[in-house]
């Protein structure tokens, strides 16, 4: 851009205003689509920061606030709901049945449960259960901020720059000492001096690739919008070819390049093994067995199955908010629940809201870490109850009870090739519920 400017400065030196204008409209049109992407990116990068923990509930003397995150400082005691952006680091005081996704901070996708007297970090996620929390650090103090402080800020060049810079050195050099030695030529063959001064000058001139910063310009705009198609925000056009310079991308475990969504892949039943197709939370799939539709007595199995896991569950599925091809099912609450319900459609189960009114739930037990499964119970309309309980394989499969309940396995997808596995088993009374046993386990309890 300065070689631009002095090339401006010497051609109208020289009275050549042809190139004077042609030189400046190259500099209007360079910094005019440069300022643009930055603009651009800028809002953008404003809008994707106002969605991080715009808002928090806490609790100042006694009463109950909803503040901007950026106005909560230590001391105030943060009240956490499933769904909310943790906005600060703190210590729990309470906790009923806390699942946080640490998956911003750590890269690990699986969530973590998290008991009274843990901690707890800015950006991270409520997925389930509630909690009350003193904040201890809040913005650079913080462990996110901390992270933040290590990053060098400071602009480096890009390897394009660093070459069009090298290249920009050769060419003055040159120039300059093509420059001396017309100018001695014509001086020493007895031609007028300012003859030659402007032949020098006309030549330095003509020696300045002055369309090269446009075109560079327009291929780096050009793969800022190809790149902004398919979902990449580039703040600055450099780093469009920065990111083409890299050759190997070095990542420090599995886990961290997750999108943090599950997907039901297999059901094993006592009858066959049932595979689940079809990506994401979207409901839609086909139920094969052994690479055939499946028939009417296995379908029913899995049903079974895919039912109870329906039945004992928290989290909810949010069908995509417009019509266009880039939005998406996703799940409120704990990734593996809301595969769960995906897969429960996918085979054909009751409606979920059918489920809800014909199957109320009159008890539960919440998952947590020491008991490592979820019981819910569920008014039947003959009167009896339906206990359906999902966990961790060796903490249903070993536990045993009169009667003995029917016992499935889903395996569930984390990751392209690993996997994670749940049982589930129920079982159902005919004797009519009149009312909650005071020894049964009510909703939020920590039974």
């Amino acid at each position: 851009m300065m070689v631009l400017i002095a090339a401006v400065a010497l051609t109208l030196a020289i009275g050549d205003h042809a190139d004077s204008v042609v030189i400046g409209l190259v500099i209007v049109v360079n910094t005019t689509v440069g300022v643009a992407q930055e603009i651009r990116a800028d809002n953008a990068v404003a809008a994707l920061s106002a969605l991080s923990a715009p808002h928090a509930r806490v609790r100042r003397e006694g009463t109950d606030h909803d503040v901007p995150a950026a106005n909560v400082v230590p001391g105030d005691v943060l009240l956490l709901a499933e769904g909310d952006i943790i906005a600060a680091d703190a210590a729990l005081d309470e906790a009923a049945a806390l699942l946080v996704d640490e998956s911003m901070l750590t890269g690990e996708s699986v969530s973590v449960d998290k008991d009274t007297g843990t901690s707890l970090h800015a950006g991270t996620v409520v997925v389930r259960g509630r909690g009350v929390a003193t904040v201890t650090a809040t913005g650079r103090a913080s462990a996110l901020g901390r992270i933040a402080a290590l990053l060098d800020d400071r602009r480096r060049p890009t390897p394009l720059q660093l070459r069009l810079a090298s290249l920009g050195r050769v060419l003055a050099a040159v120039t300059l000492v093509l420059c001396v030695l017309v100018l001695s030529q014509g001086l020493v063959r007895g031609l007028p001096l300012g003859t030659m001064a402007v032949t020098a000058i006309s030549l330095a001139v003509a020696a300045v690739p002055e369309s090269l910063p446009a075109v560079v310009t327009l291929a780096l705009a050009l793969g800022a919008r190809r790149m902004a198609a398919r979902h990449a925000l580039v703040r600055r056009l450099p780093a469009v070819e920065t990111l083409g310079s890299v050759s190997v991308l070095a990542t420090d475990k599995t886990g961290t390049l997750t999108e943090g969504r599950m997907v039901v892949q297999h059901v094993w039943t006592p009858l066959t093994t049932i595979e689940l197709q079809g990506v994401g939370y979207e409901p839609e799939g086909d139920v094969l067995t052994e690479g055939r539709p499946v028939g009417p007595a296995e379908r029913h199995e899995v049903q079974e199955v895919l039912t109870a896991t329906a039945l004992c569950n928290d989290a909810a599925l949010r069908p995509p908010p417009s019509a266009s091809p880039d939005s998406r099912w996703e799940a409120i609450g704990d990734p593996m629940e809301g595969a769960l319900l995906t897969a429960a459609i996918k085979a054909g189960c009751p409606d979920l809201t059918e489920l809800a009114s014909t199957h109320p739930r009159i008890a539960e037990a919440p998952f947590d870490s020491l008991r490592r499964r979820m019981t819910t119970v569920h008014a039947l309309p003959s009167g009896g109850v339906l206990v359906c309980l999902k966990g961790a394989p060796e903490a249903v499969l070993v536990r045993r009870s009169s009667p003995t309940p029917r016992r499935r396995y889903v395996s569930l997808v984390r990751k392209r090739h690993g996997s994670r596995r749940a049982a589930t088993a129920c079982w159902q009374s005919h004797r009519a519920c009149a009312r909650r046993r005071p020894d049964r386990p009510q909703p939020g309890s920590q039974a």
